[in-house]
């Protein structure tokens, strides 16, 4: 059943945000020269991710499955950073 937009575009925007972040940080952990070497291009790829993920949020069939499955993705996607901090492939924030 297609409820028209609804709020389809809001769970794109509210939790897509994080998402993009989460995934461009994924991306560039491994780098051969390390995360630092990305970082910028990581930074400059969230908006036109974010952007997509709204997109791609306007598809979805209902607005209960927009907001579960971007629920689920930023689990996924923040789990996995925090494997990563874990196995110490992410370096600590340095307290000021």
């Amino acid at each position: 059943m297609n409820d028209g937009i609804g709020t389809r575009w809001l769970a794109g925007t509210l939790l897509g945000l994080p998402l993009a972040a989460a995934l461009c940080t994924l991306s560039i952990l491994w780098l051969p020269a390390g995360w630092w070497s990305g970082a910028v291009a990581a930074v400059l790829m969230v908006l036109p991710l974010w952007v997509g993920i709204i997109c791609v949020c306007l598809l979805f069939p209902s607005n209960r499955s927009a907001w579960l499955w971007m629920a689920g993705l930023n689990l996924i996607a923040f789990g996995g950073l925090w494997a990563a901090r874990l196995a110490g492939s992410i370096p600590a924030a340095p307290a000021f």
